[in-house]
């Protein structure tokens, strides 16, 4: 009888004392690989429009063929809009894996130096919208600031990833692919 106290009372230190070396562990919070994800999800798609981007600056004002629509002020717009939304969704979950990590002072200077990138790239967002709003037709100009958000947003990726193997994340997996309906 005097056992089956004994063992409860060592099983629940053994337990608290699991809890406390877990909670302890930096590396524990599953939300940080979602946080990574998505910080990685957002400055690749600003990528993949920066460089839609640079190619729309080179398409000449007036279409080449009848079936091919004009130009569009309002193209570039949206594009923009676009890169500045990922660079923002970048930077929110950026943040937030900065507050779980504050401890860790390589993972928030890797973030920092991801955000300064991130700064950067949208700071190109601005010139490029300005000079798409000023020019019209085929633009060296316009070209290069996109070429430079291109590039701050690939040294910005560089680092996330730096960042995801330093907190030990794991890219997201795939869904498993669902069973088949039984008829």
């Amino acid at each position: 009888m005097k056992i089956l106290p004994a063992a409860i009372v060592i099983g629940a230190a053994m337990f608290v004392g699991g809890l406390a070396i877990a909670a302890d562990e930096p590396y524990f919070h599953a939300g940080w690989k979602m946080l990574g994800a998505q910080a990685f999800q957002g400055q690749q798609h600003a990528q993949d429009r920066a460089q839609q981007l640079y190619y729309y600056n080179q398409m000449p004002a007036t279409p080449p063929a009848p079936s091919v629509p004009p130009k569009s002020k309002d193209d570039a717009k949206e594009i923009i809009a676009g890169i500045r939304k990922d660079l923002a969704d970048s930077n929110k979950a950026l943040e937030k894996l900065k507050a779980e990590v504050a401890k860790n002072k390589d993972a928030v200077a890797l973030i920092e130096s991801i955000k300064k990138h991130n700064a950067k790239a949208h700071e190109h967002c601005g010139m490029a919208e300005e000079f798409c709003m000023k020019h019209e037709g085929e633009s060296v100009e316009g070209a290069d600031c996109c070429a430079d958000m291109y590039n701050e947003l690939e040294a910005a990726k560089a680092d996330t990833t730096k960042l995801l193997k330093l907190l030990k994340i794991d890219k997201l997996e795939p869904p498993k692919k669902s069973a088949p309906a039984k008829k």
